[in-house]
This record gives C-alpha cells, structure tokens and sequence, in this order.
C-alpha cells in the first residue's frame, strides 16, 4: 500500500523564507525545509494496481502555468484552539481549476470526490501537547503564536511560478513525514 496525495512543489529560496517565519517552541512540530510543499489533494491509501491507475490519470489533468502568491500566516482549527499553523495561499482561478480537474480525473479512478472545499495553505507547523517537561517548566505558547499570528510573520508575501504539480508518496515515521516524489506533471 502507498500513501499518495499530489502538490505543488516550493521553490527552494521560498522554502527557506518560509522557513524563517517557522515559529519555535517546544510544544511546535514543525515541518523540515526540504518537506514544505502546498498539498492539492490528498488521496491515502492506495495498491498498486490503484496507484498505476493514479499516475495515468493524472496525464489527464491539463492546465496552464500560473503564479501563487503566499500571503500571511494562521492556523486550524482557530486560534483559540490551535493545531496547524500555516502560510496562506491567494486564490488563484487556474489553480482552482488545477483542483477541480484533478478531482474528476482521480474520481474516474474511483477515487471518491474530497467532501470538503479546498483552502489552500502551506503547513508550517503542528501544535502539540508535550509530556517531556511540565507545563511549568516550558515557555508560554501563546506569546509566541501571537507574534507568528499577527507580527513580523503575518506580513509575509512572495510569489512564485508554477508550471507543474507532483503526485508524492508519503511515509509516516514517529518524526512526522516523509515525502518523495514519483512522478512530476507539466503545465500545458
């Protein structure tokens, strides 16, 4: 069995600026540079006979190069409740499109349509309770989601090119985890 979803691939300069708003505390996870990425759909678990069928129907999906801008930064569920916490992605119609074709194609796989509306984001970090050091041994978390909420962080923009999506198999380890890609898609 194989873990899949498809993504966006993040230049490498933009990876390392997103890096750099990563907020630190020992109650953050937060996600390693080289795996930062902005998921288009995630798929799960798949045989191989699936997956073949995946990476053929995803030649399907055409579409035009387009730009991202990155824009601010938040979290999920809210910020009262933290556990994501992530860059934001503008909306943009052709990548809105890049999803919906997407959805159809993997759909006609037999792969059910995503039940819930896409926001885009990228993750930058997870929230976690640590049972490593009482809660009065560790530094306050909400100063310091604070300040990635609405300081310095919030006002981070850049924008980049995208003439490709990837499809990715992920693999769980107790570290978070791990992506590799198998096969890149181009922009028509």
């Amino acid at each position: 069995m194989m873990r899949l979803f498809t993504a966006i691939a993040i230049p490498d300069d933009v990876r390392e600026k997103l890096a750099s708003i990563q907020p630190e505390h020992p109650d953050i996870r937060q996600t390693p540079e080289s795996q930062i990425h902005l998921t288009l759909r995630f798929i799960g678990e798949t045989d191989k006979t699936l997956t073949r069928r995946v990476l053929h129907a995803l030649t399907h999906v055409a579409f035009r190069p387009f730009e991202i801008t990155l824009s601010g930064t938040g979290c999920f569920p809210n910020p009262s409740s933290p556990y994501v916490l992530w860059a934001g992605v503008r909306y943009h119609p052709v990548m809105g499109d890049l999803y919906d074709t997407m959805q159809e194609e993997l759909f006609r796989t037999g792969i059910p349509y995503q039940n819930r509306a896409f926001h885009p984001h990228i993750t930058l970090g997870r929230v976690r309770q640590s049972e490593k050091k009482r809660p009065d041994e560790k530094p306050p978390l909400a100063p310091v989601l604070e300040d990635f909420l609405q300081g310095e962080a919030s006002r981070f923009e850049v924008t980049f090119d995208v003439n490709c999506f990837r499809l990715y198999q992920s693999r769980l380890h107790s570290g978070g985890a791990i992506h590799h890609c198998l096969r890149e898609y181009k922009a028509d």
